[in-house]
């Protein structure tokens, strides 16, 4: 049996749920509220985050992939990964998270024209998102202006930290990213 890729339809929230040919009474942005709502949370950040620097370079995807070997492309052909990290968690804390971001080389996707079962890093640039933010009174991942980007070029990475799985905000900071605000992203990648 083969089954093909399912290409999903952009959704708006006013879709409602059904129950044999029947509409219920309640809707598909009251599950996006009830999934999503906690935008600390490290797998929404994350996506949030991805949202952020797509607005930012104005990409104009119709949807989120959530296995592919990057995670936007920009007009310009760019491929970015985008990674997030924020020293408050949702959970009850002792101190503040450690800052760490994923860099682990995959193998990628099969359908990728360059698939050969090694691993690497797919991608032309890393933007590492930090919520920069240390008070929980006012933490708001919805004000742009309380993250902070940092943006590596893949080779940079490949270069010096090849094998690496993780880096700490230190070490990131030692192979000289570009740390921009919102407002800079778009300037730094499509340069």
């Amino acid at each position: 049996m083969n089954l093909p890729e399912i290409i999903s339809k952009r959704k708006n929230g006013t879709e409602k749920f059904q129950n044999e040919n029947q509409n219920l009474n309640f809707k598909l942005s009251e599950f996006w509220s009830w999934n999503q709502s906690n935008l600390i949370e490290n797998r929404t950040r994350g996506i949030l985050a991805e949202f952020i620097v797509k607005k930012a370079l104005e990409i104009d995807s119709e949807n989120r992939i959530e296995w592919d070997n990057f995670d936007l492309i920009t007009k310009k052909s760019k491929k970015l990964e985008i990674k997030s990290a924020a020293y408050i968690q949702s959970w009850e804390q002792k101190k503040y998270s450690e800052i760490k971001f994923g860099i682990a080389p995959t193998v990628g996707t099969k359908d990728n024209p360059n698939y050969d079962g090694i691993k690497r890093r797919w991608t032309d640039f890393y933007v590492f998102c930090l919520l920069k933010n240390k008070d929980q009174k006012t933490l708001n991942p919805l004000d742009l202006s309380q993250w902070t980007f940092f943006v590596l070029e893949t080779k940079i990475l490949n270069e010096q930290k090849p094998e690496q799985k993780t880096i700490g905000i230190n070490s990131l900071l030692e192979l000289k990213p570009i740390e921009c605000k919102f407002y800079e992203l778009k300037k730094i990648i499509d340069k």
